[in-house]
């Protein structure tokens, strides 16, 4: 296979500009027009275009025009006996071949052959003119075999219009040299559109200057239009109408031949011809086939107008077999960037994950005590802080555990220090077990513990500190031989605040220490509680927690709350204020909500306080609020049906059972308590 010439890729429309854009443009535009290089037509060109576009020229005016010129009498007359016309007889006079080949076909290989003799000469440029030439002759034969397809009215000026669509390259050429061949370099090279260059490096397009050009010259309008508009997009192309519509998308169609015959990018420039064939006629893979066929043979008889060889240019079926290889490489070309892409994003998530755990190990050696793996003081202290926060705007009750293990100076200076680095340390795996996963174990400081209970009461978190003592007397220590026993000495207290108060995390910590201490002065090994919660806050709380359909499935015996705490966990609605909610079961109306806030200012007690205290919401209201706040009752029932826990068909009449139970309740304190019937 012969090696393919780089060319211009210009097959994608270039997008219109804004009106500055275009008024630089055209003033860059006009150092080629100005310049002494652009291309000039002779005396005897320009006649013929005046007496082409007057339709009352007889054969005799073109033919003594002709003939003022000997050279292009001759030339004219070797063309008319060239195997591009195919005349069987020989064609021996000017007079002959004027009448036969035509007025605008004559006129279009006269402007030919002067702009040919004006640039194909020996230099640095010369190969440039002549893949030109040699791309202009392509284009012109597609643009001829068009009308078989297509407007046949327009087929006295395809040719013409083929071989000077791209007019303005030429006069680049001419004019700027190396400057506009390293913008055709960067086209050949890149496969970008040839517009887009020109105009990010000269802010004018070729097809710009091409189409000023003709209108100089006075060439036919509709072909200055068609030039101007043969890189433009298909939206632009389709509000042309007529016979310059039919002209824009026969330029459009052969100019995509001419990039698949002369293009190094063949399988781009083949897709690209393949979408305006068909859009523009209809024309399928077997028919575009057909047709490249025709070209093929158009083009080498077409060749020999301009004394130019085709040698270099492929056959259609070699050209389309160097499509195919180059689609077959830009599919594995994009294969290979797709798995390389692949494997940089698996990197880099790698790395993601990397950075992520040693952040995490950070965070575990900044907030773990390294001893026993439990958290440490200074992250116990902010954990107490946030959930005090929490707990405050939703009402629930929070505790907080201290232990000390008894007698262990004693254990470090009998067994030493290393036995008591033990005893801590399987005390911290106690703490674990024990703990719910909403709960957090913490050492304090040397043999002392700290555990935050959250959402608890004040019964469980008796049962939660009997259960840690225990756990502990009944561990197996032992030291070589000898087994030790170990015990502890526990103090909690349970806290429910119905407003924000100052020191609130500081008391609660010393609470639960002084209870603690009052453990070791009755004996050690025991518990000792206290309530910090006012008796309405105790009660709220209470039915707050019996007001959960988590508590009562537990209450009624259908699950085991400790099994599935993850689940009421994942419960946990979006912090709703709790007068949206009242407002929403029809409780509270708004006027009496603005009461509420208005209270609230000046007292700084929680929303659901006031309220109640206001008589506008009863206990069991409050509660029943404060229980929604903390849980979503119907999504805990679907995650018990989708971990199958209940049954699909017995969660409805569970739920149903538990509302029911509920609005009676309701029914009930608002007999109890007339005084919120009102708000209600």
């Amino acid at each position: 296979m012969r090696r393919r010439s780089m060319a211009v890729a210009q097959f994608y429309p270039a997008s219109l500009k804004s009106k500055v854009i275009a008024m630089t443009a055209t003033s860059s535009m006009d150092r080629v027009l100005k310049s002494p290089n652009l291309p000039s037509v002779p005396a005897v060109a320009l006649r013929l275009l005046e007496l082409s576009r007057d339709l009352e020229t007889s054969t005799k005016d073109i033919v003594e025009t002709i003939k003022s010129d000997p050279a292009l009498a001759v030339k004219i007359l070797k063309s008319a006996n060239s195997s591009y016309f195919g005349f069987r007889s020989e064609i021996k006079t000017l007079e002959q071949a004027v009448p036969i080949i035509g007025r605008t076909v004559i006129t279009s290989l006269a402007l030919s052959f002067s702009l040919s003799n004006e640039t194909v000469k020996d230099g640095p440029l010369n190969e440039l003119y002549r893949q030109y030439w040699l791309k202009s002759i392509v284009i012109a034969a597609a643009a001829e075999k068009l009308p078989h397809h297509g407007s046949a009215s327009l087929s006295s000026e395809l040719f013409m219009a083929g071989l000077l669509v791209d007019l303005g390259q030429l006069a680049m050429l001419k004019t700027l040299r190396s400057e506009y061949a390293s913008v055709l370099e960067e086209s050949a090279e890149t496969a970008r559109p040839l517009c887009e260059i020109e105009r990010e490096h000269l802010e004018f397009t070729h097809a710009e200057l091409g189409a000023e050009l003709m209108r100089r010259w006075k060439l036919p309008g509709s072909l200055s239009i068609a030039t101007a508009h043969h890189h433009a997009s298909p939206e632009e192309i389709e509000k042309h109408s007529g016979e310059d519509g039919d002209l824009i998308r026969a330029l459009v169609t052969a100019c995509a031949v001419g990039e698949y015959f002369c293009s190094p990018h063949t399988a781009k420039a083949l897709t690209y011809l393949k979408t305006v064939a068909a859009q523009f006629y209809d024309l399928s893979s077997e028919n575009l086939n057909a047709y490249l066929e025709q070209v093929d043979l158009r083009i080498k008889e077409a060749a020999d107008l301009l004394n130019t060889t085709t040698d270099e240019l492929l056959s259609p079926s070699d050209l389309m077999a160097q499509a195919m290889e180059q689609l077959a490489e830009i599919s594995i070309q994009a294969d290979l960037q797709k798995r390389e892409a692949d494997s940089l994003t698996q990197r880099m998530e790698e790395e993601r994950r990397k950075l992520q755990d040693q952040n995490e190990k950070l965070q575990e050696q900044v907030f773990r005590d390294p001893l026993t793996g439990l958290y440490n003081r200074r992250f116990f202290d902010e954990a107490l802080g946030h959930e005090i926060k929490r707990a405050t705007r939703q009402g629930n009750a929070i505790g907080v555990l201290f232990l000390d293990v008894d007698h262990f100076k004693s254990l470090n200076d009998t067994h030493g220090h290393k036995f008591g680095d033990t005893v801590l340390m399987r005390i911290g795996e106690i703490l674990q077990d024990c703990v719910r996963s909403s709960d957090i174990a913490a050492r304090y400081g040397g043999e002392e513990f700290v555990v935050l209970a959250v959402d608890t009461s004040e019964a469980g978190l008796k049962t939660f500190a009997e259960r840690i003592r225990h756990s502990i007397e009944e561990e197996y220590f032992q030291n070589g031989v000898q087994v030790v026993p170990v015990t502890a000495s526990v103090g909690g207290v349970v806290s429910v605040h119905s407003a924000e108060e100052d020191g609130l995390q500081h008391r609660l910590v010393e609470s639960a220490d002084a209870s603690m201490y009052e453990s070791k002065r009755r004996g050690r090994n025991c518990i000792t509680l206290q309530s910090m919660a006012s008796e309405f806050e105790r009660r709220i709380s209470q039915l707050a927690t019996e007001n959960r359909f988590s508590n009562w499935l537990a209450k009624n015996k259908v699950i085991d709350l400790a099994s599935v705490v993850f689940l009421v966990q994942k419960a946990r609605p979006e912090a709703t204020h709790i007068g949206e909610l009242a407002l929403k079961h029809g409780w509270l109306d708004q006027a009496s909500v603005q009461k509420v806030l208005e209270t609230q200012k000046s007292t700084r007690e929680r929303f659901g306080t006031v309220a109640n205290r206001l008589g506008l919401l009863t206990d069991v209201q409050l509660g029943c609020l404060l229980a929604e706040q903390a849980e979503d009752s119907e999504v805990l029932a679907k995650s018990l049906v989708d971990c199958q826990y209940i049954q699909d068909h017995e969660i409805d009449l569970l739920l149903e059972c538990f509302q029911q139970q509920r609005r009676r309740a309701i029914q009930n304190s608002l007999v109890e308590q007339p005084q919120a019937t009102t708000a209600s």
